[in-house]
């Protein structure tokens, strides 16, 4: 029992010893920011990656470029902690603590002769405001001259009882032979091979991605029917590029780079990477919108056709600018303020270009309201007629009969009314026929009951509404009223069918001997053999109905309309 209780006593004064060893966060002294930086690296060099963010919190890099505060401060501690573990084991009861008076303490100074020149490299924590509270920090002395000091202590080892810094990057730079940290022209020779490197190996990434990975994305996209033709995915040759360019970005973090240095380098790899994804972005909305296009033009509704080439110029446009955002953030731009102002002077941008808007809302309004679809006839209210070739955010595109291209504003297309032609199940087709007056009655009932036959004889015809009746007596003709609708899929196909019908009826007209009238003055002579009515020894509706139904089965028509011949050859005429 006192064994058990003995062991007990220890564990929980070990328990007691790691929790006083966890990393904690205090800067309201010299002692408690040395102590939070210790603590914190100490728990880096166990493997704990996270702290190290923490233990930047103790340096004061308000200096430095905003895009190089992370990596130069991660390096800057990585070599703060290099040079503490080589000069002394510390002892926190030698740092002043809360009733430290002065605004700056220095922990070490040392003369050093750096880059041709003798500077003071320094080790010191000083006060600085932050949020209207004192916070003690290790100075921007320190950051700047900490490569410096360094230099000065890195053949040495570290001091008894500390553990060392065996990260990656200090591994590498443990083996490197001492020549790599001379300089050569602005950079040590180390950080050229370093460069050489990481080209070298974002090349290499970036050719297997397209030689292999390439071809295997390819594949996925033909099989799943994204694309069918042999050009290969427009969106991978950028994308390759992009992969090069972040493979530099997160590389460069190892070089060690000077803060000016690593800004430019940083600044030239962010637009070119941002310049690469949009444009790869760019191109898979292509790809996609491509595939959806084929999707919708095997729907019914044309609605889709209409809706997919907009969503294609938004997205395009929404891309372009997220990237002008990201890359005016890499040159130092100040967004946040282009953006105020933009929202100070919207009222103002918004009467300038309230024709642009109107265009825009315009567009808006078709895609809801639908009142046609690409194809359509339509016929405006402002005396355009055609077919609707394209919708746009600015404009509508209209194809005419002359086959000239009207561009109509979009705020236009709201106020205006549309006739839309194409959206006629049946196109009604209505004429008068003007006989002669000698002609005698029954060969008018038989000549209208021929025509009705052809009608109903006729496959594209409505055969439950249509008229053809005697209906007026002119001033120079018999007027025969002829009514009836089509059910046909376009302009040429309704223009066949009516070459169709009137040829029919001159024939049925030959065929029982009525002459048309038009308004001439004729001497009229009496003809022995004219073919007369009483030659007919059957009833009129019966000679009529046979008459009509023979010529029915004569087309002189082709089947197809003249306008879709194939290479510009007309088809035969008995199809």
């Amino acid at each position: 029992m006192r064994y058990i209780f003995t062991i007990g006593i220890i564990f929980f004064a070990l328990q007691n010893q790691a929790v006083s060893e966890e990393p904690f966060y205090n800067l309201n002294s010299p002692r408690n920011t040395f102590k939070t930086f210790l603590r914190n690296m100490k728990a880096y060099k166990d493997g704990r990656t996270e702290y190290l963010q923490k233990a930047l919190g103790t340096l004061n890099l308000n200096h430095l470029p905003t895009e190089t505060k992370s990596i130069v401060g991660e390096n800057k501690a990585r070599l703060l902690i290099d040079t503490l573990d080589r000069l002394e084991f510390i002892k926190y009861e030698s740092i002043p603590n809360e009733n430290f008076n002065d605004d700056t303490w220095t922990y070490k100074t040392r003369s050093i002769f750096w880059r041709g020149e003798n500077i003071n490299a320094v080790i010191e924590i000083s006060k600085v405001i932050i949020n209207d509270k004192p916070q003690w920090l290790f100075s921007r002395d320190t950051i700047d001259t900490i490569d410096a000091f360094y230099s000065s202590v890195k053949n040495k080892k570290v001091v008894k009882g500390v553990t060392q810094l065996n990260d990656l990057q200090s591994k590498i730079k443990s083996m490197a032979p001492a020549w790599t940290g001379h300089f050569f022209l602005f950079l040590k020779i180390g950080q050229w091979i370093g460069i050489f490197t990481l080209v070298l190996l974002s090349l290499v990434l970036s050719k297997i991605f397209r030689l292999y990975f390439s071809s295997k994305i390819e594949q996925i996209f033909k099989s799943r029917n994204i694309i069918t033709n042999n050009e290969g995915v427009s969106f991978l040759g950028p994308f390759g590029i992009s992969l090069f360019f972040l493979t530099l970005f997160v590389g460069l973090r190892f070089l060690e780079l000077s803060p000016g240095i690593l800004s430019y380098v940083l600044r030239l790899n962010q637009i070119a990477l941002t310049v690469a994804l949009v444009v790869t972005t760019v191109r898979l909305v292509d790809v996609i919108a491509t595939y959806f296009e084929g999707l919708a033009s095997k729907t019914e509704s044309k609605f889709d056709d209409v809706l997919i080439p907009l969503l294609r110029t938004g997205a395009k446009l929404f891309v372009w600018a997220i990237g002008l955002v990201f890359i005016g953030h890499s040159l130092t731009v100040d967004v946040k303020n282009i953006i105020a102002g933009l929202g100070i002077g919207g009222l103002a941008f918004a009467l300038a270009a309230k024709d642009t808007l109107s265009n825009l809302f315009g567009s808006l309004t078709v895609i809801l309201d639908r009142p046609f679809e690409i194809g359509d006839w339509v016929k405006l209210g402002n005396g355009v007629e055609g077919n609707i070739e394209s919708v746009g955010f600015r404009s509508t595109r209209i194809r005419t009969f002359y086959d000239s291209l009207v561009t109509v504003p979009n705020n236009q297309l709201t106020n205006i009314h549309i006739d839309n032609m194409g959206k006629r199940t049946f196109r009604r087709f209505s004429t008068t026929l003007g006989v002669q007056y000698d002609t005698p009655v029954e060969k008018i009932e038989a000549f209208c009951e021929g025509i009705r036959q052809i009608i109903v004889k006729q496959p594209h015809t409505r055969k439950d509404y249509f008229n053809v009746y005697l209906t007026d007596m002119g001033a120079s003709s018999l007027n025969i009223i002829l009514h009836l609708f089509w059910k046909v899929s376009d302009y040429s196909e309704e223009l066949t069918q009516k070459h169709r019908l009137l040829v029919d009826i001159i024939r049925l007209a030959k065929t029982l001997g009525v002459e048309f009238a038009f308004p001439t003055q004729t001497l009229h002579v009496f003809n022995e053999d004219k073919y007369e009515i009483s030659n007919i020894n059957e009833d009129v509706f019966a000679f009529g109905q046979r008459q009509g139904e023979e010529i029915s089965e004569k087309p002189i028509s082709p089947l197809k309309p003249r306008s879709k011949s194939i290479e510009g050859k007309l088809p035969p005429v008995n199809e």
